[in-house]
């Protein structure tokens, strides 16, 4: 669910037209994810490139797995939580984060972006997000009972209120959708918490089931489109003081 296949190479594309733009001299990635959109980062950018990565043993996995390939080289891997970033302040040019939002605290962890961030840095933000009328967030309950892990899915408008209030000032963005099979994902976290966590879940998405099939396409296979947001957003510079005020 962190970087499927499915959305890497639309979201890779994006980044390295970032990476290429804005010529970041250090990059900071938050986890490492599947992998991909990290190695193709190491392959394609000449910065010094961080990871921040909660878990040591994926931290070991990747590096048992990449032995002997020279790009995989440059990364600096650091074992740490999102919520207590171990950047120092104002070292990073580009931050990225995908598909991480909804699974930490969203505002502590923008907090300790912006902090990480030099000034006119810029952040690049992939996830997913509702559909503009799921106003009540009927996805987001469904999701939150299948995943203890879940917290918010945002819509598009209010996530981009909350990076302003967070001083972040958007650049670009896009609206994206891929098909996904709830069924497997059910099927998934239910190999990890049993079925008694899935039965209230899959009685939700039946007793909602009209307006899951108006606003996300739910068929009888329990596929669904779902909506994603890509987006850079550019630290706020503090406004000049003015004297003797």
């Amino acid at each position: 669910m962190v970087e499927p296949p499915l959305r890497g190479e639309a979201v890779l594309e994006r980044l390295l037209d970032v990476v290429r733009s804005y010529r970041p001299g250090v990059i900071v990635k938050a986890g490492i994810g599947s992998g991909g959109i990290l190695e193709a980062l190491a392959r394609e950018s000449e910065a010094c490139l961080v990871v921040v990565e909660p878990s040591a043993s994926r931290v070991s996995e990747f590096l048992g797995a990449h032995q002997g390939d020279e790009s995989a080289k440059k990364i600096r891997f650091i074992v740490g939580d999102f919520h207590d970033f171990p950047i120092d302040y104002y070292k990073a040019d580009l931050l990225v984060c995908v598909d991480l939002l909804d699974l930490f605290n969203a505002s502590r962890c923008l907090d300790e972006f912006k902090r990480a961030l030099q000034f006119e840095g810029v952040l690049f933000l992939a996830g997913v997000v509702l559909e503009d009328r799921d106003v009540e967030g009927v996805y987001d309950d469904f999701i939150r009972g299948v995943s203890p892990l879940h917290n918010d899915f945002y819509l598009e408008e209010d996530l981009m209120t909350f990076l302003e209030l967070k001083e972040f000032s958007f650049l670009k963005g896009m609206r994206l959708s891929f098909p996904r099979s709830l069924k497997e994902d059910v099927e998934h976290f239910e190999s990890f918490y049993g079925r008694e966590l899935m039965g209230p879940a899959l009685e939700y998405l039946k007793y909602n089931g009209g307006e899951m099939e108006s606003m996300y396409g739910l068929d009888g296979d329990m596929n669904i489109t779902e909506q994603y947001f890509v987006g850079y957003f550019m630290r706020n510079k503090p406004a000049p003081s003015t004297p003797g005020l």
